[in-house]
């Protein structure tokens, strides 16, 4: 019988190819609706005259009020759409992003949490033997909730939540065997997205020095909007794509499985443009 992956450390990083694959389609499915309300004042007014009206003047009256309520909030509603779509689309994007990071940083702490419930052998590391715990509390805590408190714990006694980019999470990831080398373009990809991440969660997305310092290339200068576009997008999650399927491969080489890329390689990324047309 083929070998397969343990699932407590493979499962998380699944989870996480299917997150990005549904955050995608969904972000997708957001532009062709909001596109949509281009086309609403229209259809409201089109409907409106060629529908019934009422027979008495206080019905007409009536039914006349409420189609100009439906069109002034449609209009709205249009005005705000062809914004966001000349734009192209940087709120949607920013929260498509946001979530990615979290949920690439969740990714990585269940797999830590799940790989030190299944192979304690690991918590014998100097680096867990140097943390330093309440007792009390620990005892009180259920399995998986002390290794998370240990997981935690060895994040703040190492300063992991001040290292930006993917160096925070590969030097996690190497105390359960699974830290290797990256591509180039993708660590700089890697570095960009928490970095704008950053700005956009703490600073309303506005460019700071400390973005301006790390991420030169993007042409940004202090106090700019940033705007997260349909190409940044891709390259994100390109980028993400290649972070997760080099973790696999490397949970192939420490588990001795033999893994398909077909299977696991993401889809094509939807070439629709900004304007979701």
């Amino acid at each position: 019988m083929a070998k397969s992956f343990p699932r407590y450390v493979a499962n998380p990083f699944l989870r996480f190819m299917d997150y990005l694959h549904e955050s995608t389609r969904l972000l997708h499915m957001s532009m062709r609706g909001i596109s949509m309300h281009m086309a609403l004042p229209n259809t409201i007014t089109v409907l409106h005259e060629t529908g019934d009206h009422p027979g008495t003047p206080e019905e007409a009256a009536k039914h006349e009020e409420e189609y100009v309520q439906k069109l002034k909030a449609a209009e709205a509603d249009a005005e705000f759409a062809d914004k966001e779509i000349k734009n192209g689309f940087p709120l949607l994007n920013a929260h498509a992003l946001v979530g990615m990071w979290g949920a690439l940083e969740s990714a990585v702490e269940d797999a830590l949490v799940g790989t030190l419930m299944n192979e304690p052998e690991l918590l014998r590391s100097e680096a867990f033997a140097k943390l330093r715990v309440p007792l009390a509390e620990f005892e009180m805590l259920e399995r998986d909730e002390r290794m998370r408190l240990l997981v935690q714990e060895l994040r703040r006694g190492q300063a992991l939540d001040q290292t930006q980019g993917i160096d925070g999470l590969e030097r996690l990831l190497s105390h359960i065997g699974l830290s290797g080398e990256v591509k180039a373009e993708t660590k700089k990809a890697m570095w960009e997205i928490q970095n704008i991440r950053n700005v956009i969660v703490h600073r309303g997305s506005i460019a700071d020095r400390r973005l301006i310092k790390h991420c030169p290339w993007t042409g940004l200068k202090v106090g700019d909007e940033v705007k997260v576009s349909h190409t940044d997008i891709h390259k994100y999650d390109t980028a993400l794509h290649d972070y997760i399927l080099t973790i696999i491969r490397r949970l192939a080489a420490k588990y001795d499985v033999a893994i398909d890329e077909r299977v696991i390689n993401p889809p094509e990324f939807s070439e629709e443009t900004d304007s979701a047309s």
